[in-house]
């Protein structure tokens, strides 16, 4: 049978090492029929094959974010934008605050998203006392872009009971003034008590922000995603209602927080690896520790910006060394959001634990950021086949504030792709969207150059090549997912996921990578996006 889709006159980069060049893709159904030069390919067509020539631009396989939040991006593009930039200063942020409030009745909330101290002209976190200006008839929640830290208004404080006398909760802080009234700040599990107050959205809604976070995720060249925290049943009705439509827009592995839902799906039976192509449970997943941002991150070292903390746990060191044993012996994949060393350290010597009440020779547990680590705890995640997943675009956004709290040696092994490669460690990469961009080529952009937005390198001793960063954001995904034999390379039989950007990547300056379009986004074989004013 002839192939329903042909690509040619391009330059294919199909992430297979040793792979002889090729120019052009057939697909038949929604596998890849056949890899190699334009005539080899396209004596494959037939009267009814659609060809798109390519005119020299690069084809990929389809991207893979291995660690993102789908809900959470799609849910941002409804929240007040208070990311930096846009907005360069507090005052800039509550006059968006300001501008939401009038358009809304009194006492609804205002949830704003996305700003970094580091970067705002104040070089403080917000206050109270700054967002009582945009408001007092409404509660206002204003997240940090890592998550990890928010800032609420006077009214919010009041509708969640805090005040002089609340007591930090574990895992969490309040910030205080001298004469101990809260700041406003939250960090962590304090997070949660203002969290709870807000009305939670619907199956509904939550799909509705599944569908317009795949819309972004496919300008962007991404046709797999791994959804970093499932924490409530409608969150997960919400992904099977949209697979059971066959309206899922990219292909979803879902992380099972076991602080939430692991008891259930151990109850049922279920474990990673259970679905189809399209959606899939992943790995169960602990928090242990929060963000070098938020100065969260649990550090084996104090912050020099903050001597009296090394940063939190998220609980206590052994009962989530025990969260992790558990899961591990139930059958699943194992994973928790680990920053700072000591906190990796913790999630290594948990595996180790596990691995040897249990062996599995094929865990692939895996490290989420994995983010500031030493020598002695790489040699560790190679002796122990786990696979981190760095925040790849973490440098370029964050740099500054990395910096200011641990200073420039504390980050030699900060995303150390380039060691990971050298030790044989598989390594995938990711956005964690809506912190970062869901770009995938600003991803690899980081990854190859390790600049920041100011164009500062950081320990370029740590960079990849090209082609090595694009391994890293598509097979490297596959393989963290146990899913290498059938996504993440464009060879015959896999799955037809793959990006057309719109030119040969070779001829593009390392620093500029991020400047790159995508034209097309073909998803099992489909065509699910085309850049307006592509050809």
């Amino acid at each position: 049978m002839p192939a329903d889709l042909i690509l040619y006159g391009g330059h294919v980069v199909t992430a297979v090492p040793g792979a002889a060049p090729a120019s052009a893709v057939a697909i038949r159904g929604n596998r890849i029929l056949a890899v190699g030069t334009d005539a080899a390919v396209q004596a494959l067509a037939g009267p009814a094959t659609d060809l798109i020539p390519l005119h020299g631009r690069t084809v990929v396989p389809g991207f893979n974010d291995a660690h993102c939040h789908p809900i959470a991006l799609g849910l941002s593009l409804r929240e007040v934008d208070a990311r930096t930039p846009p907005n360069y200063s507090i005052a800039d942020i509550v006059q968006r605050i300001t501008e939401r409030a009038a358009t809304q009745p009194p006492g609804t909330w205002i949830v704003a998203r996305g700003y970094d101290q580091a970067h705002l002209m104040e070089q403080r976190h917000p206050t109270r006392h700054d967002l009582d200006q945009a408001t007092r008839e409404h509660p206002v929640l204003l997240i940090r872009a890592c998550g990890h830290v928010g800032v609420v208004n006077s009214r919010a404080l009041e509708l969640a009971g805090i005040g002089s006398a609340t007591p930090d909760p574990p895992g969490g802080m309040i910030d205080r003034a001298a004469d101990g009234t809260p700041t406003g700040i939250l960090r962590e599990t304090a997070l949660q008590l203002v969290r709870a107050k807000l009305p939670p959205p619907a199956v509904e809604d939550l799909a509705a922000a599944i569908r317009q976070a795949g819309l972004t995720f496919l300008e962007h060249g991404v046709t797999s995603v791994q959804e970093a925290g499932i924490g409530r049943a409608e969150e997960l009705l919400a992904y099977q209602t949209l697979a059971g439509r066959h309206e899922l827009p990219v292909r979803t592995s879902l992380m099972i927080l076991i602080n939430a839902l692991f008891e259930p799906c151990r109850e049922l039976g279920i474990r990673s690896g259970f679905g189809d192509a399209w959606l899939r449970i992943g790995p169960a997943k602990l928090f242990l520790d929060g963000s070098i941002g938020g100065r969260t991150a649990r550090m084996s070292a104090p912050y020099l910006d903050r001597p009296e903390t090394y940063g939190l746990w998220m609980e206590d060191p052994e009962m989530m060394k025990r969260k992790i044993v558990e899961a591990h012996r139930a059958g699943f994949q194992c994973c928790a959001h680990a920053i700072g060393d000591a906190a990796i350290e913790l999630l290594l010597d948990a595996f180790e634990e596990a691995l040897q009440l249990d062996p599995r020779p094929d865990h692939r547990h895996r490290i989420e950021h994995c983010s500031i680590l030493r020598p002695d705890l790489i040699e560790r995640i190679a002796q122990l086949g786990a696979v981190p997943i760095p925040g790849t675009t973490f440098l370029h956004d964050f740099q500054e504030v990395y910096l200011s709290g641990l200073g420039h040696e504390r980050l030699r092994y900060a995303y150390p792709l380039r060691t990971f490669l050298d030790r044989g460690i598989v390594a995938a990469a990711s956005t964690d969207t809506p912190v970062c961009s869901p770009s995938a080529m600003l991803g690899i952009q980081t990854m190859v150059t390790r600049r920041n937005t100011a164009g500062q390198v950081l320990w370029p001793e740590e960079c990849v090549t090209l082609e090595e960063a694009i391994r890293i954001y598509t097979v490297n995904g596959a393989y963290a997912s146990f899913e290498e034999r059938e996504k993440g390379t464009l060879e015959p039989g896999k799955l037809a996921d793959l990006a057309v950007l719109e030119t040969d990547l070779r001829g593009v300056a390392p620093e500029e990578l991020s400047t790159v379009r995508v034209d097309y986004t073909i998803v099992d074989g489909r065509v699910s996006y085309v850049r307006p004013g592509a050809e």
